[in-house]
């Protein structure tokens, strides 16, 4: 997995256009790394084989009792069948939030197991894997000191995303638009999946209980629990409006969609 340094900065968070995104104010973050891609079929995969749906460790005590739930189902994302969604460089689409901290939560244990194997000390500072915050998401997608509607500029462009405009009806590769990207080198922050946070919405989806400004520390990052968790960047299914970088969407935890994945934050 690639991941790009963005450094400690200035984030102008919001747009006053938005309902749900205002009021615009400033927010101060610290450095991070960020995936280059959303994570591929081919990622999630090794996560499968590693038999990631079997071991409770990874996932969050909310998230295991949603998984058992789903004993006698496939151990995979929904759609994992389906191979219009399921080559190796899309993707992965079908998680739940539940889904996308096991991961992380397993990248973690993985690449700190690896370091102590390879006899490196990662004590006391861990290497840790997580889903960016919304905050977070949204720096990496607008860049430093900077109000622009979309990764490239302020205004929508047709071949620099895939949203519901571009026809495709389906996700495509991580890599297809170079001419998207944004301004810190970060690739489909603009459309093709919506991308979980760790950013909560509230305790269901209709009413907003994290509002601006935005607040890290009120508890809208916890891990635990259930809700509705903020997602981000618009998807294939959706119109171009909802790619903007401050447009905030949110689902149910346990919630997934052929339009929704996620991307990994490293420090």
């Amino acid at each position: 997995m690639e991941f790009v340094e963005i450094p400690r900065g200035v984030l102008l968070m919001g747009d006053k256009r938005l309902r749900d995104a205002s009021p615009p104010h400033k927010i101060e973050l610290r450095a991070f790394a960020i995936g280059k891609y959303p994570v591929t079929n081919a990622e999630y995969a090794e996560f499968i084989a590693a038999r990631g749906y079997e071991i409770e460790s990874f996932w969050t005590t909310m998230g295991w009792k949603w998984m058992r739930g789903r004993i006698g189902q496939q151990a995979a994302p929904a759609f994992w069948n389906e191979p219009r969604l399921n080559r190796a460089r899309y993707p992965v689409v079908g998680v739940s939030w539940y889904e996308a901290v096991a991961f992380c939560n397993w990248m973690t244990e993985r690449e700190n197991a690896g370091y102590a194997e390879a006899g490196r000390d990662v004590s006391p500072k861990r290497l840790l894997y997580r889903l960016p915050s919304e905050a977070e998401w949204e720096y990496a997608a607008r860049g430093e000191n900077n109000a622009r509607n979309f990764p490239w500029g302020e205004n929508f462009e047709r071949g620099r995303a895939n949203t519901a405009e571009a026809g495709f009806g389906g996700t495509t590769p991580v890599s297809h638009f170079p001419a998207g990207t944004s301004p810190f080198g970060v690739w489909d922050m603009a459309g093709n999946v919506f991308e979980w946070t760790l950013s909560k919405w509230g305790s269901n989806w209709q009413e907003l209980e994290f509002a601006y400004p935005y607040r890290a520390e009120d508890g809208r990052q916890e891990i635990e629990g259930s809700g509705a968790r903020v997602m981000r960047g618009g998807s294939w299914f959706n119109p171009y409006q909802e790619a903007l970088c401050a447009y905030r969407s949110r689902y149910l935890a346990g919630s997934r969609g052929s339009n929704i994945g996620f991307r990994v934050v490293k420090e």
